[in-house]
C-alpha cells in the first residue's frame, strides 16, 4: 500500500473513532439528562405540572406513568338550542358537545381509565366573534366550547382546549368526535347493543321499563342516549347514566368483535368517517383499538362537584377545587418508590 493511501486510511479511521467517541459522549449526556430530569420536583398547579418527571402531591413523590395515550371522545348535538349567540354565524355553528369522555389508555399497566365530564361543567371557554376573531374566554358550560370555529376541526380543537383547561393543562394526545346520528350506525354495526334501562323511560318507549334489559335497534340507540327533558327529572346527570350504560356495553361488544375479527376495526372506522372528525390518522386509531382490545377497563369516574341553577336558568356543574388534580394524580401518575 502506498504511503499516501496509508495516510488516507489512517485519517479515515481517526475520523470514525472521533465520530464514535462523540456519539458515545452524546448518548452519555442524553442518559444523564434523562436521569436528571426525574430528579426535578414539579408542584401541581404550576406551569410545570404534567411535564415528564417527578411531582409532589399530598406530601409524597409521584412519577408520570409512561406509555399512556389520552383520547377525548365526544358526542356532538347539532340540533342543540342556541345559547350566547351560538348559531348566528359559521363561526358559532358547531353544535354542542353533549357527551364528553376522556380515555387514558395505559399501555404500561394494560388498563383503560375513563373520566366522563358533565356537559354542564362550568369552565373557561374560548369565545369567537361572529367574524371568527378570538374575543376572550368566558366561564360557561363546557359543551358550548364545540360551538365555536369555522369547521369541524376547529370546533374539536376548541373543545380539546376547554377540557385541557378544566384538567389543569394536561396533555390530550388526540380526539374522536362524532355526531349523535352516528350512535345508531355504531349500534347496528355491533349487531344491536343490549342495555339495562336505568330510569323509567316508558314515556319515550312503552317497552323501556326501569331496570329492564332491551336490545336497541336502529334509531332507538340515539333516542336512548340523547333524550333528556322527558325522562325523570330531565337532568343531564340522569342522561349521563344512560350514556355510560350504552358506551360500556358497546365497548364490550367492540372488544369482543375485535378479538374475533382483525378487520372489523378498520371497517367500522370507515363506516363512521362521514359522521365525525379525529385528530388521529385511521392507522393510529386502529392501532390503539387493537393494542388495547384485551386491556382491563376500569369503572367510569366523574369529577367531584355540585350542581346549581345559573342566572340564565340552565343547570351548571361546578367541579370541587382540586378534583381535576386528584383524578390526574390517581390515574396518570404512580407513587415513586424510595
Amino acid at each position: 500500500m502506498s504511503t499516501d493511501r496509508k495516510r488516507l486510511v489512517l485519517r479515515a479511521a481517526a475520523l470514525c473513532a472521533a465520530a464514535l467517541l462523540a456519539l458515545a459522549g452524546g448518548l452519555a449526556l442524553i442518559d444523564r439528562w434523562q436521569q436528571d430530569r426525574y430528579r426535578e420536583t414539579r408542584i401541581p398547579g404550576t406551569d410545570e405540572f404534567m411535564q415528564t418527571g417527578t411531582v409532589m402531591w399530598e406530601g409524597e413523590a409521584y412519577r408520570k406513568i409512561p406509555a399512556v395515550t389520552t383520547i377525548l371522545i365526544a358526542g356532538i348535538d347539532q340540533e342543540a338550542d342556541a345559547q350566547l349567540g351560538v348559531g348566528t354565524s359559521r363561526y358559532r355553528n358547531g353544535g354542542q358537545a353533549d357527551f364528553l369522555l376522556l380515555l387514558a389508555i395505559d399501555h404500561t399497566n394494560r388498563q383503560i381509565r375513563q373520566l366522563q365530564i358533565d356537559r354542564d361543567t362550568m369552565t373557561d371557554v374560548t369565545v369567537l366573534s361572529v367574524y371568527g376573531r378570538v374575543m376572550d374566554s368566558q366561564v360557561m358550560q363546557i359543551c358550548l366550547s364545540h360551538s365555536f370555529g369555522a369547521n369541524r376541526e376547529e370546533n374539536a380543537r376548541y373543545t380539546v382546549r376547554a377540557v385541557q383547561g378544566l384538567m389543569n393543562g394536561m396533555e390530550i394526545d388526540g380526539y374522536y368526535m362524532l355526531d349523535y346520528s352516528a350512535v345508531s350506525v355504531l349500534n347496528d354495526a355491533l349487531g344491536g347493543v343490549t342495555v339495562t334501562v336505568p330510569d323509567d323511560m316508558t314515556s319515550v318507549n312503552p317497552a323501556w321499563e326501569k331496570e329492564k334489559d332491551v336490545t336497541l335497534t336502529g334509531s332507538e340507540a340515539e333516542t336512548f342516549v340523547r333524550t333528556r327533558q322527558t325522562v325523570g327529572a330531565g337532568t343531564n346527570e340522569e342522561r349521563m347514566r344512560r350514556q355510560k350504560e350504552f358506551m360500556q356495553k358497546a365497548l364490550s361488544l367492540l372488544r369482543a368483535r375485535l378479538s374475533r375479527d382483525s378487520t372489523f376495526g378498520s371497517r367500522l372506522l370507515s363506516v363512521l368517517r362521514r359522521y365525525g372528525v379525529t385528530g388521529f390518522s385511521s392507522q393510529q386509531l386502529l392501532e390503539e383499538m387493537q393494542k388495547s382490545a384485551g386491556y382491563e377497563v376500569l369503572p367510569v369516574e366523574y369529577l367531584e362537584g355540585s350542581y346549581t341553577i345559573g342566572n340564565s336558568g340552565y343547570m351548571e356543574f361546578y367541579p370541587a377545587e382540586g378534583s381535576a388534580e386528584k383524578w390526574i394524580m390517581q390515574n396518570l401518575y404512580t407513587r415513586k418508590q424510595p
